[in-house]
């Protein structure tokens, strides 16, 4: 009966007798205010429906008169987005929780589970038309998956990429086809870090000791030791020594023990493995009433309750301060330490006059330093709460402070071998700046509006008065080091220019990425619009579009093979990691690339 139609909402499941026209709560036997996700008709016996709420799965058999609830998925299981009745086996149910795949072989009376329960979120289940034992399922974290026998076992479909958004990519400048990438999952709030031996065509998760939901924004391979990676992420940074099979927190270092007389001196550790992350009192300062009270208001706003703010350490602060540092992962201090403060985002220079022994914000993005003049090489970290800078991981970091009146929120960092004094960085809400003595003094960037965040800024390898800054909004180049900028370009259409890449061989070749997505049909009736990959071949003055119809133009990563120069890798929103081919010399767009790939 095509008038008869069942709709699951926010508040209940309702029914309609009459095509819409009017609508009934249905809700006899469930539990009030019971959010409905899924509803499944019997296809033999219309009057018995299945429905699935937050509350647990629900059946009836007289159309939705009185509901009971089906018992078999454990309670800590509830959210059940996906229940699906076998086309040919109406006996048969299957079930896509938040906590695995669940299967009934006698209509709803009982269940069992057949994945694995730990992080296995399902949103879709369907069955192949012809092939009734073949059951596809649509998972928050291992992409889609295909079962053979009906559903009692399942196994990867999609060569071992189950990311989402590909939010960062890096060849190895070492191991031909050895490729990194790093994911966001939209729908969880975490993410991957993969691996591909082969190029791109297939890939293997390497989480190996990462915590649930980290994210990793930025990969940065050890200028020294190939070996050694470094992540940046939404807990800090972590650290790989075996190209990215095993990973590990960088933490503070222990600090240095007294010695018998003759035994040797113990050295600062370099392992990966976690140690302990002690307060040392070297980097607590001494907290003043007022700031108490900043910490207090920092508290306060990311949602902590500090009661009144007073300025005065009581047992509900200090509560809050401990509930933060186990979030954040920081010690266990219960105090205002200099790694506290810095988590909370208090780096103004009276607060920052010591480095913190181990980064705990949200690192965006990595790069390193070219030799200055006594020779070192630092690692810059852009965080939320400003820009860093490490000499030797072991001995912490120093603030870079931008000065009063500056946002401090770092989203990304530009340095190069030309102008080693020379770093360029992309704020929140304070433009580009730019330091020509190593960090020391900042300016901002007359010509680049700031009410844009700064998504990427990069330098001509050859030329360093060739600069290119994508923001949220814009696209912005300068030929002469930043006297005066150029929007856009010939044919770049607006968007969010998320990753710019320059050819090292020949650097008026620039592709560049761009994520925004227009939405409708325009997409496909307008090439010059929207998202997609951009390509110049004179140095950002005219563009052509690089890319075809993809499945995803939201572009967030580029990334040139260094070992093959006819091979791109394009980290797209929802459609993985796809590898451009292109054919050698060209001076069109369109024949400039042979085929991508996913």
């Amino acid at each position: 009966n095509p008038e008869v139609i069942y709709a699951g909402t926010w508040y209940l499941p309702y029914k309609t007798t009459d095509g819409g026209n009017s609508w009934n709560i249905i809700k006899t036997g469930m539990i009030d205010d019971s959010d409905v996700f899924a509803i499944e008709i019997d296809a033999q016996n219309p009057d018995h429906v299945i429905a699935t709420a937050c509350s647990g799965i629900y059946e009836t058999k007289n159309a939705g008169a009185n509901w009971r609830k089906v018992n078999g998925i454990p309670s800590q299981s509830p959210r059940t987005r996906a229940i699906l009745q076998h086309p040919l086996k109406p006996q048969v149910i299957f079930a896509g929780t938040t906590e695995g795949f669940w299967l009934s072989a006698n209509g709803g009376d009982d269940w069992r589970v057949t994945t694995s329960r730990q992080n296995f979120e399902i949103n879709a289940i369907a069955v192949h038309p012809k092939n009734p034992d073949t059951v596809y399922i649509g998972t928050n974290n291992y992409g889609v998956m295909i079962s053979r026998d009906g559903g009692k076992s399942f196994t990867p479909s999609n060569e071992g990429y189950s990311g989402r958004r590909a939010y960062s990519i890096l060849p190895d400048r070492e191991n031909p086809n050895r490729v990194y990438a790093a994911t966001i999952n939209t729908a969880t709030g975490g993410g991957y870090f993969f691996v591909s031996d082969d190029g791109g065509e297939t890939w293997q998760v390497s989480n190996r000791n990462m915590p649930n939901r980290l994210i990793a924004y930025s990969i940065l391979q050890d200028i020294g030791d190939a070996n050694i990676i470094y992540l940046g992420t939404n807990y800090g940074m972590y650290r790989s020594i075996d190209r990215g099979a095993s990973w590990a927190p960088v933490t503070a270092p222990e600090p240095k023990k007294k010695t018998a007389k003759g035994k040797r001196r113990g050295t600062a550790t370099t392992s990966t493995e976690p140690v302990p992350t002690p307060v040392a009192e070297a980097v607590v300062p001494k907290t003043s009433d007022e700031t108490v009270k900043r910490a207090q208001e920092a508290l306060k706003l990311a949602g902590y309750d500090v009661g009144v703010v007073d300025g005065q350490a009581g047992t509900r602060t200090i509560a809050a301060v401990r509930k933060f540092q186990a979030a954040k992962r920081l010690p266990l201090s219960g105090k205002l330490d200099a790694v506290t403060l810095t988590a909370l985002g208090l780096d103004g220079a009276k607060l920052a006059m010591q480095a913190p022994p181990v980064l705990t914000d949200t690192i965006n993005a990595l790069t390193y330093t070219f030799p200055d003049d006594e020779g070192r090489v630092a690692i810059l970290a852009a965080t939320n709460s400003g820009l860093y800078r490490s000499y030797d991981l072991a001995q912490g970091w120093k603030l870079m402070s931008f000065g009063e009146g500056i946002d401090s929120r770092t989203l990304c960092v530009s340095t190069s071998a030309q102008t080693p004094k020379t770093v360029w960085a992309g704020t929140s809400t304070s433009g580009v700046l730019v330091s020509r003595d190593g960090g020391e003094t900042w300016q901002g960037t007359a010509g680049i509006k700031s009410e844009a965040p700064i998504n990427v800024i990069e330098q001509d390898p050859q030329r360093p008065t060739h600069i290119y800054v994508g923001t949220t909004q814009t696209f912005y180049l300068t030929h002469d080091g930043g006297e005066r900028w150029m929007r856009r370009g010939g044919d770049l259409p607006l968007g969010s220019f998320t990753s710019i890449v320059i050819n090292p061989q020949n650097t008026n070749e620039i592709f560049v990425g761009n994520a925004y997505e227009m939405g409708g049909l325009s997409i496909s009736l307008n090439l010059r619009e929207g998202g997609g990959v951009f390509r110049t071949t004179n140095a950002g003055i005219t563009w052509q579009r690089l890319d075809p119809d993809l499945p995803s133009r939201r572009v967030w990563a580029l990334a040139l093979d260094a070992n093959d120069p006819g091979k791109i890798f394009v980290g797209s929103h929802s459609a993985g990691v796809l590898v451009a081919r292109r054919r050698g010399e060209s001076t069109t767009a369109s024949s400039a690339v042979t085929s991508f790939t996913k």
